[in-house]
């Protein structure tokens, strides 16, 4: 026997029947049932599948889902549900684009959150690595899988909305001839962009030296770079001047160099300079930050008001403070050293002789005969005593040998 609805079914109100008003209402049962149905059954899955941190971080995630998945729900529900409730063809219609236009919506948004979340997966893993690029790369993806979905939910909207794709995708495409012939600075820092996170010529976070510029690397994009100067401004720099300009990469180096040149006063006695570089040598072999298998320590020259010590050494560090760190260390030691050898380190100063006072013959030292003078260097010569040979220091010599 056939259902019998009643009489009063057939009552309406502002134009729409009581049986009518029953169907929405049931379609926003149906709606709000599938969300909730989907909803827990996500949850019912990050509850058995994962534990601890890994819950948090998905329940988390699946939170980003739910105005999208409620909007997807109600547009599935008008599609599948409304020509049920024999509304008027041109009502129908109405609701159907108004529901297609919902539903391309809240998949766009849904693949706004699924980016959202494969990003954050990245971002979790790129903390599990040494290197800070990757780390860089993660937002820069999220942008750029952003882009790509909007555009494709923009044409598939324009589609349902009837316009021809086709076309406008043709037309698009000669306009971005002419956009791209305008822009062609933009595009070559775009690949200059991808020739950096190809290459990798630094991280983020290296001391770097592009031509005039040094600073700290903060920032890498696609279409610039940001880099934070030694006075704490920053300075952006377009990828193309970074890619047609040679990069020193400060922050790779595997030892920081430490050159320099002590001048001691001329009145410093030969052992006693001798005993010096030697313990120079020893402060560096001493010094558990300096690189031990080279290193150079030697007296180089007679300079105009000094005698001068070439200190050539190699300090391990992993940034320019701790650098700063180990020279103030080994210059301290050197100069308690100087202190406890007696050597005094030379100022700039002229000495002014004068070879006779007025009507005073002027003194000039006599010279010793030939035989004396040739006794004197025949000492110094290769079967002398009076030489300091190199394998006969007046220490253990503290060369750069390793061990």
């Amino acid at each position: 026997m056939p259902f019998l609805a009643p009489a009063w079914f057939q009552d309406s109100y502002l134009g729409i029947e009581v049986e009518q008003y029953l169907g929405l209402a049931i379609l926003v049962a149906v709606s709000v049932l599938t969300y909730v149905v989907v909803n827990q059954v996500l949850k019912l899955y990050v509850r058995t599948r994962f534990d601890d941190d890994d819950r948090r971080f998905w329940d988390e995630e699946r939170g980003r889902l739910g105005r999208a998945l409620w909007a997807l729900a109600v547009a599935i529900t008008l599609l599948l549900g409304f020509p049920a409730l024999d509304f008027p063809i041109a009502v129908e219609n109405i609701i159907e684009q108004l529901a297609s236009l919902l539903g391309a919506g809240a998949l766009v948004l849904l693949g706004f959150r699924g980016v959202d979340i494969f990003t954050d997966v990245l971002e979790r893993r790129a903390e599990l690595t040494e290197s800070r690029l990757d780390d860089q790369l993660v937002p820069i993806t999220n942008t750029a899988l952003k882009v790509a979905t909007l555009v494709i939910g923009v044409l598939f909207i324009l589609g349902n909305l009837g316009v021809n794709v086709t076309s406008l995708v043709a037309g698009l495409g000669l306009g971005g001839l002419a956009v791209a012939l305008a822009a062609q600075d933009t595009f070559r820092n775009l690949l200059g962009g991808v020739t950096i996170f190809a290459d990798r010529p630094f991280q983020v976070g290296d001391w770097v030296v592009v031509g005039d510029l040094e600073g700290t690397v903060e920032h890498v994009g696609f279409r610039s770079s940001r880099v934070r100067t030694f006075y704490n401004s920053v300075v952006t720099v377009p990828n193309a001047r970074i890619v047609d300009t040679s990069v020193d990469n400060m922050g790779l180096r595997q030892w920081r160099r430490y050159k320099t040149t002590l001048g001691v006063a001329y009145h410093t006695t030969p052992d006693q300079l001798q005993a010096f570089t030697e313990g120079i040598r020893a402060l560096v072999r001493a010094n558990p930050d300096m690189r031990k298998d080279y290193y150079i320590v030697e007296f180089v020259d007679f300079g105009a008001t000094s005698l001068e010590i070439l200190v050539y050494c190699f300090i391990t560090a992993p940034d320019w403070n701790a650098e700063l760190r180990t020279r103030h260390v080994l210059n301290l030691d050197i100069m308690r050293l100087a202190e406890e050898l007696g050597v005094e380190f030379a100022f700039p100063t002229q000495t002014l002789h004068v070879a006779s006072l007025p009507g005073q013959p002027a003194e000039v030292p006599a010279a010793a005969g030939r035989g004396e003078l040739g006794e004197v260097v025949e000492r110094f010569s290769p079967t002398g005593s009076s030489g300091q040979r190199t394998d006969q220091p007046i220490t253990a010599g503290y060369d750069n040998t390793p061990g």
